[in-house]
């Protein structure tokens, strides 16, 4: 994501450059930057599940038992899970469409179902991601049920269960 990010302000930069130094639009520069920020967006929403590092309140979850802490971050996840197939499906069909449509980008002339399968891929990763979430937890929730809340985060954190 991180390379994606540097080459969007490359491009940008050079952009900015060719347009007021020497009067001459790149056509191409525009869209080149909205298609890697569109993956870096989705490519980016597994490695925040990795991390945990959602916005989230978690007074509520921090006054309950470890045990139930537990179940609460399993029934999350799995209407996490729920979200994500719904939303995979979706963009599975949204990719189909393009596909059979023929579509291309303005000034590329990329085909729009490969800019499309950026939410696929980064549904699928979704999914993956949580299935590995769930199986830790479902395994903490039987060998170590005292780690509650907070043990799941420092593990999420080491790269542990997710």
């Amino acid at each position: 994501m991180m390379a994606a990010l540097a080459l969007i302000t490359l491009i940008m930069g050079y952009s900015v450059i060719m347009r007021y130094g020497f009067n001459d639009s790149l056509s191409w520069a525009e869209e080149v930057c909205r298609y890697l920020f569109v993956y870096s967006a989705f490519l980016s929403a597994p490695l925040c599940l990795k991390k945990r590092s959602s916005v989230k309140i978690d007074m509520l979850i921090l006054a309950l038992p470890p045990v139930l802490q537990t179940l609460l971050l399993i029934a999350g996840d799995v209407l996490m899970f729920a979200f994500f197939g719904y939303m995979l499906f979706a963009a599975w069909g949204v990719v189909v469409s393009a596909f059979k449509s023929g579509q291309t980008s303005p000034a590329l002339l990329l085909p729009m179902y490969f800019i499309f399968a950026s939410a696929v891929l980064g549904f699928a990763l979704c999914l993956l991601r949580l299935l590995e979430r769930l199986r830790f937890l479902l395994h903490s929730l039987f060998t170590t049920p005292g780690a509650g809340y907070q043990g799941h985060l420092d593990a999420g954190k080491e790269g542990k269960g997710s």
